[in-house]
């Protein structure tokens, strides 16, 4: 309330957002909404085929919100859908910061790459399990530019305008995101 309006602007990322702002400094007048966004052609030329029953989750370990994400999906999410599944694996992208994950045959953890575009292109599905934490998950816009079917937490699409059951599917429980994931798995259309 008292730094902003040592501003001339403040930008906000979402509607969510730019009310908090409005709610703390009703006062305040210049704020500008600017949704996160990506450059469609950085991935238009990207292609490559889905491997079947393949998940990616990107984004680095050493983010508190990713890693506690993970260790969820791991441990609550993941037996539910290999239980349905069997051959169902999961890829991990970025920095795992040699941090301890629920122990699984079908984790494959990548470390950094040069270029996580045909990772996201090449997986069935682009995993967003976030349990905490702020702001825009670009990765699901990522996914969504690549044409990979993504399921999130409602808390892992928030700040995107995207609605369960058009554009990604959302589950907040274990078993509501393991559902989602087994029903892109069986359905080609939906996915």
């Amino acid at each position: 309330r008292r730094i902003l309006p040592q501003f001339r602007a403040c930008t906000v990322a979402s509607c969510k957002e730019e009310m908090y702002l409005q709610k703390i400094a009703p006062c305040y007048t210049r704020i500008q909404l600017i949704p996160n966004c990506i450059s469609l052609s950085d991935y238009a030329g990207v292609a490559a085929s889905p491997q079947p029953f393949t998940f990616v989750f990107t984004g680095s370990l050493s983010y508190g919100p990713n890693y506690t994400g993970m260790v969820w999906f791991l441990r609550e999410v993941f037996p539910l859908i290999r239980a349905r599944i069997p051959r169902a694996r999961v890829i991990i992208t970025g920095d795992h910061a040699d941090l301890p994950l629920p122990e699984c045959d079908s984790v494959t953890l990548t470390g950094l790459v040069d270029d996580v575009r045909p990772i996201v292109a090449s997986s069935w599905i682009s995993l967003a399990p976030i349990l905490r934490g702020g702001g825009t998950r670009l990765k699901i816009l990522e996914a969504m530019a690549l044409r990979t079917p993504v399921v999130a937490t409602w808390k892992g699409a928030e700040g995107i305008e995207a609605q369960n059951g058009e554009h990604l599917l959302i589950g907040d429980q274990p078993a509501e995101f393991a559902e989602a994931v087994v029903r892109l798995c069986c359905d080609s259309n939906l996915r």
